[in-house]
């Protein structure tokens, strides 16, 4: 899951970039109205538009909105333990999380930066018998000749017992629908109907979706949870605004944009 929106229109569309739009416009229609001898009373609009998007931006900034905001999705599709998925035909475990660095001698080192816990959710599912074959989808980590999220996946799986005629890999993708329809291909060839989908919980809700469009039965298992059920507690903290707390706001909104865009094309939203 990806901290800004691949999609430029999405990208737009961000209530981050709103708010700070709104704030900007606000401010130079506030000035406008001063050039012309105008109090700021007097651009009433004005000054509403730009306290109220400074408000907005203040409120999606904390960690109680952002909270809010992955509960409404991953309310969906409460946790559950991996053992306790399926019986499937096959696990698939999303991509989205991987990152790499290249060193000084021309080695690249691959990690995960966030949602690693999707991958171990789905080799816990796979120890437990609950599939014969685990999937592992995945995008590019940007390094020419870095190997995708998906090899990278799979190499690990095997190095931890997984043989490799049961661990496979799509080709890299950008986006959940061109990863979906990989995945896919590589289902329909073991003629998989039941699928154990595995991602991060926020992103589930609109991956289910989709993998159904394509004509599978989805059991999901969610991993990589922002909130903690009935561990939340209140905390004056949360009123206290944090980058990362508008990050995941808008994390999740671009998971809602999805959900709208699908139920409008009556489709996978992309």
């Amino acid at each position: 899951m990806n901290l800004v929106a691949t999609r430029w229109w999405s990208m737009l569309l961000m209530p981050s970039t709103l708010a700070m739009a709104g704030a900007l416009v606000g401010v130079l229609l506030l000035l406008h109205a001063w050039r012309r001898g105008r109090r700021p009373s007097q651009a009433r609009v004005a000054l509403a538009l730009a306290l109220g998007s400074i408000a907005a931006l203040y409120a999606m900034s904390t960690p109680l909105a952002a909270r809010w905001a992955a509960g409404t999705l991953e309310g969906r599709f409460p946790a559950i333990a991996p053992e306790d998925a399926g019986p499937a035909d096959a696990i698939v475990v999303l991509g989205g999380g991987a990152g790499a660095t290249q060193r000084d001698d021309g080695s690249i080192h691959l990690y995960n930066w966030h949602a690693a816990d999707r991958f171990e959710s789905g080799l816990a599912a796979f120890r437990a018998g609950r599939a014969p074959v685990i999937v592992f989808g995945g995008g590019s980590t940007g390094i020419p000749g870095a190997p995708s999220e998906g090899e990278w996946n799979r190499g690990r799986a095997i190095e931890r017992g997984v043989p490799a005629d049961r661990a496979l890999c799509a080709p890299a993708a950008l986006y959940t629908s061109d990863e979906g329809e990989a995945v896919a291909g590589i289902l329909r060839e073991r003629g998989a109907k039941r699928v154990i989908l595995c991602s991060t919980a926020t992103h589930l809700p609109r991956a289910v979706g989709h993998y159904r469009a394509l004509g599978f039965e989805v059991l999901p298992l969610p991993s990589d949870f922002a909130t903690r059920g009935t561990a939340e507690e209140w905390s004056f903290k949360l009123l206290v605004p944090r980058s990362v707390a508008l990050a995941r706001f808008d994390m999740c909104a671009k998971e809602w944009m999805g959900l709208a865009t699908e139920a409008i094309r009556g489709g996978e939203a992309r």
